[in-house]
């Protein structure tokens, strides 16, 4: 079905930019040698991986939300999955499940950066590869609580199609009968689609809120680690560790204002009755289409090293090292 001209093109574009951006941001982390992101690299490459399978996702399950009264429905515009069908539900929940991967990445940076600064030694012996493959099935694991989450609370049923049939029909001109959709009904239906909604948006937002709560109280700890620690290690690297921070900030507001925010709008509008006007609805969908383009660029323009490099690839100019040469081999603080 078509929403309008911005939903259907915007995403699209970011699909686009976002393969432009992730491997230019690959390329850029993984061929400089005048920054030494150590086992650092790793994760970077990972979520501009990670970036990709989503912007994907995105291609191939556009989405869209509506709202109307006590129901919120997150559903299939276009694509391979839009028909209904009787396993439709399970690519949406996937889709919808790369939210839960943000925040679980993120995750993973901020205990990376803390114990970057309290416990160095863990990641210079045991990072690679138990590390890498611990935060990579931490992940998945999040996604997959998510979409469990979504297809066995919030999936459709004939009292939710009945409730938003009408209006849907008056807005869009088109059946909701045909269309894949997951929801949650708050009111006006029957106990047991009530009990499983209010279950569904609850355990959506423990996910999102426990990871929230990561990022301030790490995000705390790194910051007061870094005006500990810089008395001990060298300018260079104390310069290079605050961008990074700076970098991850950026990352975690991003999720949170393009993400979180929308979701939380979707999902206690709804169950609050408090009526937004519907573009609200659909922009939240264009606004987490853009997070795998908007990532990679985030880090490249806020840290100097990468940014000198994509405005200047041909400087060779020395002087412009962002960190220690001998960091590894002569001192305990890694990046």
């Amino acid at each position: 079905m078509f929403v309008n001209w911005v939903h259907y093109t915007i995403p699209k574009i970011s699909f686009v930019l976002s393969l432009f951006s992730n491997p230019l941001f690959i390329y850029l982390i993984c061929s400089n040698k005048k920054v030494l992101f150590g086992n650092y690299r790793y994760l970077l490459v990972f979520f501009a991986i990670f970036n990709l399978f989503a912007s994907v996702a995105d291609l191939l399950i556009p989405v869209s939300v509506y709202c109307y009264r006590y129901a919120f429905v997150t559903y299939v515009t276009d694509g391979p999955f839009s028909v209904r069908s009787a396993y439709g539900e399970v690519p949406l929940s996937y889709r919808c499940a790369f939210i839960a991967g943000t925040y679980g990445i993120l995750n993973v940076h901020f205990v990376f950066r803390y114990l970057t600064l309290k416990r160095n030694n863990i990641i210079n012996e045991y990072f690679m590869p138990y590390g890498l493959v611990l935060s990579v099935i931490y992940v998945i694991v999040h996604m997959i609580i998510w979409s469990l989450i979504d297809y066995f609370c919030l999936h459709s049923a004939p009292e939710m199609r009945n409730y938003i049939r009408a209006p849907f029909k008056e807005l869009y001109n088109e059946s909701i009968d045909d269309i894949n959709f997951v929801a949650g009904l708050f009111s006006e239906t029957s106990p047991e689609i009530v009990q499983r909604s209010w279950a569904g948006i609850l355990l959506l937002t423990l996910i999102a809120s426990y990871s929230m709560t990561l990022y301030f109280v790490l995000g705390y700890k790194i910051i007061t680690g870094l005006n500990i620690e810089s008395i001990t290690m060298s300018k260079q690297t104390t310069q290079m560790q605050k961008q990074l921070f700076k970098a991850l900030t950026i990352q975690t507001i991003i999720p949170i204002c393009v993400s979180f925010m929308p979701c939380s709008l979707s999902f206690y509008g709804a169950a609050l009755r408090i009526d937004f006007v519907n573009w609200v609805y659909w922009i939240s969908a264009i606004a987490v289409s853009m997070f795998p383009f908007l990532d990679p660029m985030a880090i490249i323009f806020l840290l100097p090293a990468l940014r000198r490099r994509l405005v200047n690839p041909l400087n060779k100019d020395r002087n412009s090292v962002s960190a220690i040469t001998h960091q590894y081999s002569e001192t305990p603080v890694g990046i």
